[in-house]
């Protein structure tokens, strides 16, 4: 091969490569991770607590513009707090550069979790909380008639431990999702 013909294809490899990092490398400080629109989860002693609504991860540029294309299996989670399995609902990201995740937690999550993200091999500079409470109120790992008793006297206020929806109220939807796991452990 000749000298000249080799300083040509170097050429062209760089500034292939540069191409590439520029269109999907995202920035670590203007990409971000956000749990979903509610202020937390619930859980559950037999790991069937409802599917959190989602984890949205945004991936941008330098230059602030979304990259879209990124497949769900370049996004690496870790979580600190609990044992949660976060499963993809998008396949890659959108023309916004977001793409959805959801998160299921078992009856370990008590408290806060807290959510960080790796893009390919760039870890953001964001992370995100999430609040979570338990059916399991009393937390002796089962739903029994102790906790049935504690969310009744929380009904109609605003306690978060019986608030299962989030909403800021105890209510018969929170209810609903409370005797959907009655009787587990």
């Amino acid at each position: 091969m000749s000298r000249t013909f080799a300083g040509v294809l170097a050429g062209l490899l760089v500034l292939g490569a540069m191409g590439v990092a520029s269109a999907g490398i995202p920035d670590p400080d203007l990409s971000d991770v956000v749990l979903g629109p509610d202020g937390g989860m619930a859980t559950c002693p037999a790991g069937d607590g409802p599917v959190y609504e989602y984890i949205t991860v945004t991936a941008k540029r330098t230059d602030t513009t979304p990259i879209e294309g990124i497949p769900y299996n370049s996004f690496f989670f870790t979580v600190t707090g609990g044992n949660v399995i976060i499963s993809h609902v998008d396949a890659e990201t959108d023309p916004q550069g977001e793409i959805r995740f959801d998160v299921v937690g078992d009856e370990t999550i008590v408290g806060q979790i807290t959510v960080e993200v790796q893009i390919y091999t760039v870890v953001l500079n964001q992370s995100d909380l999430l609040d979570c409470n338990s059916f399991d109120i009393n937390q002796d790992d089962q739903v029994s008639l102790q906790d049935f008793t504690l969310f009744s006297g929380d009904y109609g206020g605003t306690n978060q431990r019986s608030d299962f929806n989030w909403d800021g109220n105890v209510s018969l939807q929170d209810f609903t999702l409370f005797s959907g796991h009655y009787g587990h452990n």
